[in-house]
Parts: structure tokens; C-alpha cells; sequence
């Protein structure tokens, strides 16, 4: 059963997804959920038998059963059959036999289960019309999901597809995603359509396992937040009157011009100040929308640092920090930073109007300013090839780094559908770096010429990764995906430098502190769901090089399985809404099992994941792109930029 759960599980934690694009930073935080309506077919062929044995009917219930009992207290969610009450086409209201069992609500959970048990397989299957009025149950306003479970084709008008159509039209706002139950070829293609047309995503479940994990997965990602987070803020036009920012993660709009600035007070001489930031994109790579972030100790002319995004899915990323050799430089000593953000001349200049997450870390200065002790920059690493091992598959991957679940080395079983950006997080301590590789096979049905991008990104939002462009490992695929044959091996991946203070001295400054490494997985917007697998292997010995911090009131040194701008009491209330503990850090005592159980000590305060949950995956992006090639200079400022 746990299967069907969760592919019902992923049709609705999409919807969380979706909520904060259309909501201005200064009209407070984003709704960490959206309202969402199950759907549930009781018309006559749900009586049918499933592959393993009992009626689709029952599976269904029992996978909504346990879906309903693990949606967090704040879900809203509600109920509507059809099919249940007229037998024949012929009767009247056939086509309109659609019955709301109980309106979207946080306190209903027992009332909903409850009512599972009056409902039997009867009439005809008015998908259409039960379509409209869930939409009607859900309202107008804000993110809303619907979750469909039918196990055949429609057999009234209104046409699904246009209904879908109607419902999601050009906005984020309403998502459809469906479920098929044993369905053949014709009924899988009309669901599908639903699902497309609804800006939602299709799971076929074969039996009741299967209901339970594409349930559960699409609840999951509907009652998580959207992907990008932070305090509300408004940045000004000109630095003079710019708004004072501390060490935590912010949420601003772009404007439509000039940029937006921010000051950062520091605390203390030779601090570094690090600022990155994370946006959309409607493209990818030389295509797609670029933004920067700069640093000033005088906005009039003393630049300290700056980095463009390069994106490589449909979320760009980059960071810049202040830090300079010379300890009396004015980056190095300036009271205040002024930051500004702003989108990249000539590339596109759509970005106008979206969220921006931005983060703002401030490092304590060495010990020794002058940097005697420090141990030289480590060299770039080689890869070390990797086969999977025996994958975990309980773990669900986040939908942003603000939600990643911290994982460890190993290999993990995943499902990605088309659109989708899948991360998980990992500890990554000095002397260390980070393998990631991606293994599936190219789907049957592709229109796209490059295959799913693996990509790596630090605390805050820095990239410090090895350039592969020409020099790939001689067992990934590359980016061939469209000269592939349909069931061919796919394989890729990516790799970061070892952590070294020094490494601030290079253009890949990114890789100069520990931290939690994001590992991002993204997946083109068109084609078939994707099994695959991912699997992880961190090199080196933690502690080596590290350096010794002064002892700064109010100032936390870097750690290995820090989040850096992550923590604090609503950060802690959200992780347990989720069903996530403060567990072990991953290679410091604790074992895989451990840090995936909950056994071992206590050594952060981190989203560790949960047991339990479906394995399939979690939308990060709405049209999460793919790698596409580059000129050799865009390669190596994506090396460094993301």
C-alpha cells in the first residue's frame, strides 16, 4: 500500500510549489500550503480487481485512509466522489453525479475517512463535471490543488482536458494532478491530458502500493513551502535609504528597473560578509535570465565582489562575499556593505515582478587576520567513478534548498517528472568534497536533445564546482540525450572542489567554507516520468585545513552540516510540522541508518528526514530546465557562479 499513498502523496505537495509568485514580498510571509481536493472515482468499473488482489475501489479508499492521517494539522483538504448515486447514462444527472463529501478544512480529517466507507462503485465516470466543481470547492483565490483518482475514461462531457484547461489557464495558481489506476493505453492518455492541460503531473499506479505512493507523494509536496522563502523585505533604488540586512534568508520581488540595494551592518573588523541569491528563470544557460549580486564598502567606486547566476535549470543562483588578502582593505573593514541585486544587461529582462530569495551570512574573522597559518588552496579533485549501491527508498527529496532533506553518502532510489528541480542536502566539512551521479534510462517518449543536469550549490547559494565542460568521466552519457536510444543507460553528474579557506583567492570562490551542499537534480519540462537513481560519495578528511576563528560574540564559524542562514525557533516548528528531528550530522559518528532513523546524537539543527514517506520525487520549479551546450567562457563562469 505504501506505493499508492504516495503517488497521491505527489499530486497534492505540488501545490505548496506554487504559492508565492503571485504574492509581493511586502504583503508579509508566503502560505506554506495551498487548499486541495481529492477526487475519487466510484463509478462501476472501481469494482474491478486489482493485479494483487481486492478491488481498485478498496485500494483506493485504503490508500486515501492512510494519505488523510499523515497531511500535516494546517492542510486544508476535502473530498468529492463521483459516480456514486446514478447507475445509468441513461438516467438523469448521470453526468452530473458528483457528491462533495467534505469542503477543504484543517479539522476534518476523521469526518473524511468516515465517509469512504458510504461510497461504492455504481454509476458512470463525469470526470469533467466533478473537475468543475472541485474547482468550485476550492475558490478563487490563492494556490489550490486537485488530485485525481480514476481508474477509466470519461463517459460524459464537459471534455476533462478543456475543463483542466479552463481551471489552471495561464497561472501557477491551480494545479491538477492525477492518478490512474490500472488503466489501459486510451484512459492513460485522456488522464494524462488532464494532468497536462492542468499544469499538474500524471502517476500510473498499478495496484494498491502504487495509489499509496503516488498519493502520498503528491500531499507531500502540497503541504510543503514554496521554493523560495525568506522575511518579507523591500530593497530601495538607491543605496542611501536601503534597508539594514543581518545574517538570515530574505524574500524580495524584482523590479522593473535600477536594481535593488541593502546594508549590512558589520559586526566586527575582517568579518567576511557572503550574499547570494536565488530566482527564477524562464530559460536556461545563454538563453535564459541572469542576476547578479554585488558588494560595496563604497557604493561611489570600492567594489568588493560580485557574481552573475548562470542558470542550469529554471532557478538561477550565485553568491559574492567581501573578503579580500589585504587586511586593511576597506572590503575587509567598511562599517557597512552595501548590496545590490539587480538582473543581468542584455540577456533577458523578463525577470521583473518575481520573487527573489536572497541570503545574507556573516563569517567571523581568523584568529590571525593576516592568514599566516592558513594551509594553501587545495588542488582541484579527480573523480572517483562510482557504481550505485542497494538504494534507499524512503527518502523524499526536497523541493528547494530551503526544504532539502540532509542525507548521506550513498545511493537513493527517485522519481522525477517532467518540470521538476529534486535537492537533497549534504554535509560537507573542510579537506572534503562531494560526488554526485545520476543514473536512468532515456524514457521512450523525449523531444528534448539533453538529458536531466545534476547540480551542486553551498549554504548560500555559492557554486564551487569542478568544470567537466570537455572533460567529462568517460562513463557519463554527457549531454547526448537526443542521439540516445530509447532504454539506454543515462549517466551524469557533478563534483565539488575540496573545501579550503584559500579557495576565496580564485574566481571559484564558492567552495571556501563548509556548509550543507545542495545537490539539485532538474529534469526538462517535456517527456515521461523518470526513475533514477543518486548516488553520493564524500572524499577526503574532514577538519583538514581548517582554520582557527576569532571568538566573535553574535558570530557562529561555519560548520560542516550548517545551514548558515537556516535555524531559529519557526525554522525548528516548521521541520516538526514536517516530521523532520534534529539528528546527526552525516560522517561524524553516525551511520546512514542513523541519520535517515533518527538514532544517534544530536549534532545540528537541520531538516533531517523523515521514514515513511513515498520515494517519488518533488517539484522544485514549475519547468525545472535541462543543460544545454555553452561557449567555453559561460562554462567557466557557470563553474563558478551556478
Amino acid at each position: 500500500m505504501l506505493r499508492l499513498a504516495a503517488a497521491l502523496t505527489a499530486a497534492a505537495a505540488v501545490v505548496a510549489t506554487m504559492s508565492v509568485s503571485a504574492v509581493a514580498a511586502s504583503e508579509g510571509p508566503v502560505d506554506p500550503g495551498s487548499r486541495m481536493m481529492l477526487v475519487l472515482d466510484s463509478s462501476g468499473s472501481m469494482a474491478e480487481a486489482t493485479p494483487s488482489g481486492g478491488t481498485r475501489i478498496d485500494a483506493a479508499k485504503d490508500a486515501l485512509r492512510q494519505v488523510i492521517a499523515g497531511l500535516p494539522d494546517d492542510q486544508e483538504v476535502g473530498l468529492r466522489v463521483y459516480g456514486a448515486e446514478v447507475f445509468s447514462q441513461n438516467d438523469p444527472g448521470a453526468c452530473t453525479d458528483s457528491q462533495l463529501i467534505a469542503a477543504p478544512d484543517t479539522g476534518n480529517r476523521d469526518a473524511l475517512t468516515a465517509a469512504l466507507d458510504d461510497y461504492e462503485p455504481y454509476g458512470e465516470t463525469p470526470i469533467g463535471h466533478a473537475l468543475q466543481e472541485a474547482g468550485k470547492d476550492l475558490g478563487t483565490e490563492g494556490p489550490r490543488t486537485i488530485v485525481l483518482v480514476s481508474d477509466g475514461e470519461p463517459t460524459c462531457a464537459p471534455d476533462p482536458c478543456e475543463v483542466a484547461t479552463q481551471l489552471a489557464g495561464d497561472g501557477v495558481d491551480v494545479r491538477i494532478d492525477v492518478v490512474g489506476l490500472d488503466v489501459d493505453e486510451a484512459a492513460r492518455d485522456k488522464l494524462r491530458c488532464i494532468a497536462d492541460n492542468g499544469h499538474g503531473t500524471y502517476y500510473d499506479a498499478k495496484d494498491a502500493d502504487d495509489l499509496v505512493r503516488s498519493l502520498d507523494t503528491s500531499t507531500t509536496r502540497a503541504s510543503r513551502p514554496f521554493d523560495l522563502t525568506g522575511t518579507p523585505i523591500q530593497g530601495t533604488a538607491t543605496p542611501a535609504d536601503a534597508p539594514v540586512i543581518t545574517t538570515g534568508q530574505y524574500l524580495d520581488t524584482v523590479p522593473l528597473n535600477d536594481g535593488l540595494w541593502y546594508r549590512v551592518e558589520r559586526t566586527v573588523p575582517n568579518s567576511t560578509i557572503h550574499v547570494g541569491i536565488a530566482h527564477y528563470s524562464a530559460d536556461i544557460g545563454n538563453m535564459g535570465n541572469w542576476m547578479s549580486v554585488y558588494l560595496y564598502a563604497d557604493p561611489d567606486g570600492v567594489e568588493c565582489g560580485g557574481r552573475s547566476s548562470f542558470p542550469l535549470g529554471n532557478v538561477g543562483y550565485t553568491a559574492a562575499m567581501t573578503w579580500s588578502e589585504l587586511p586593511d582593505d576597506a572590503c575587509n573593514t567598511a562599517d557597512v556593505i552595501y548590496v545590490h541585486v539587480d538582473e543581468v544587461a542584455n540577456i533577458r529582462a523578463d525577470l521583473a515582478g518575481q520573487p527573489v530569495e536572497m541570503v545574507v551570512y556573516e563569517e567571523p574573522p581568523l584568529a590571525d587576520p593576516s592568514g599566516r597559518d592558513l594551509v594553501a588552496a587545495p588542488d582541484p579533485p579527480a573523480w572517483e567513478t562510482m557504481e550505485p549501491g542497494d538504494p534507499v527508498t524512503d527518502v523524499v527529496p526536497g523541493t528547494s534548498i530551503s526544504n532539502a532533506p540532509v542525507v548521506s553518502d550513498g545511493t537513493y532510489a527517485f522519481d522525477i517528472n517532467p518540470g521538476e528541480t529534486q535537492v537533497v542536502a549534504v554535509a560537507l566539512d573542510w579537506g572534503q568534497n562531494l560526488q554526485a551521479q545520476f543514473d536512468g534510462l532515456v524514457p521512450e517518449k523525449t523531444s528534448i536533445d539533453v538529458g536531466p543536469t545534476v547540480q551542486i550549490s553551498g549554504p548560500v547559494r555559492d557554486a564551487g564546482t569542478v568544470d567537466f565542460y570537455g572533460s567529462a568521466p568517460a562513463d557519463w552519457t554527457g549531454d547526448t540525450w537526443g542521439m540516445i536510444a530509447a532504454g539506454s543507460p543515462y549517466r551524469t553528474g557533478a563534483q565539488t572542489l575540496t573545501l579550503g579557506y584559500l579557495n576565496r583567492l580564485a574566481f571559484t570562490d564558492g567552495s571556501s567554507m563548509p556548509g550543507l551542499r545542495y545537490v539539485q537534480v532538474s529534469y526538462g519540462d517535456v517527456g515521461d516520468p523518470l526513475p533514477y537513481t543518486l548516488t553520493l560519495k564524500t572524499n577526503g578528511t574532514a577538519g583538514e585545513g581548517a582554520p582557527e576563528y576569532a571568538d566573535v560574540d553574535g558570530l557562529a564559524p561555519p560548520t560542516a552540516d550548517s545551514a548558515l542562514v537556516g535555524g531559529g525557533s519557526e525554522d525548528e516548528e516548521e521541520n516538526e510540522e514536517n516530521g523532520a528531528t534534529d539528528d546527526p550530522t552525516p560522517g561524524d559518528g553516525g551511520t546512514e541508518e542513523q541519520a535517515l532513523s533518527g538514532d544517534g546524537s544530536s549534532g545540528s539543527d537541520l531538516p533531517w528526514t523523515s521514514i515513511g514517506l513515498g520515494a517519488a520525487g518533488v517539484v522544485a520549479l514549475a519547468g525545472a530546465g535541462w543543460l544545454v551546450r555553452r561557449n567555453r567562457g559561460a562554462a567557466n563562469q557557470a563553474g563558478s557562479n551556478g
